[in-house]
């Protein structure tokens, strides 16, 4: 049992460390190697539990997929929230996990240069379509044109995927804040 729940920490650890060193340093400047010396395992134990590097860097990007979905699903499934109060929450998510979305803008080009990632890039593209189709329907649901619905709903995805864009200026990250969302929510609402 114990052998077993150390066999589970190492792993935690080296996916850990290798979400460290490709968000720093990106896929090409990784090595399998550099993620079990930053993370203290041996070669060894890093190799019995990833085959190479874009098996680990595969592992992060699903889970980090997976954990950006999650919060998200939270949002768009909950009864307790109007259309417009799941938009704000949905809207603010960037800001609470930042490194991981950022991580994810990063890592887009490698799942776009690599076949063996095509998969998680498919899985990926399929997310963001999830996330302007969950905005176009409740904007068709709150009596919206399906034009107007399209082009605001265009709006909210690209507002969501700029709010982690890197090299946005501080004077536009400024108003990324629950406060200045919702009250641009409102605004939009309001005239829509």
């Amino acid at each position: 049992m114990k052998r077993k729940q150390d066999s589970l920490l190492t792993k935690q650890r080296l996916l850990e460390t290798a979400f460290q060193n490709f968000y720093e340093v990106g896929f090409e400047n990784t090595s399998l190697d550099k993620i079990s010396k930053d993370a203290n395992v041996s070669r060894g134990a890093a190799y019995w539990h990833f085959k190479n590097k874009s098996e680990i860097f595969g592992e992060v990007v699903r889970m980090t997929i997976e954990k950006i979905k999650d919060e998200k699903r939270e949002i768009m499934l909950s009864e307790s929230l109007e259309f417009k109060e799941k938009v704000v929450q949905i809207l603010i998510v960037p800001s609470y996990n930042q490194i991981g979305f950022k991580f994810m803008q990063q890592s887009l080009k490698t799942l776009e240069v690599y076949p063996e990632f095509s998969e998680l890039l498919e899985n990926f593209r399929e997310t963001r379509a999830r996330l302007y189709n969950f905005f176009l329907t409740g904007l068709r649901n709150e009596g919206l044109t399906e034009n107007d619905a399209a082009a605001i709903s265009s709006m909210l995805y690209n507002y969501f995927e700029g709010m982690y864009g890197s090299g946005t200026p501080d004077e536009v990250t400024k108003n990324y804040t629950p406060e200045a969302i919702k009250r641009s929510i409102t605004i939009i609402f309001k005239n829509a």
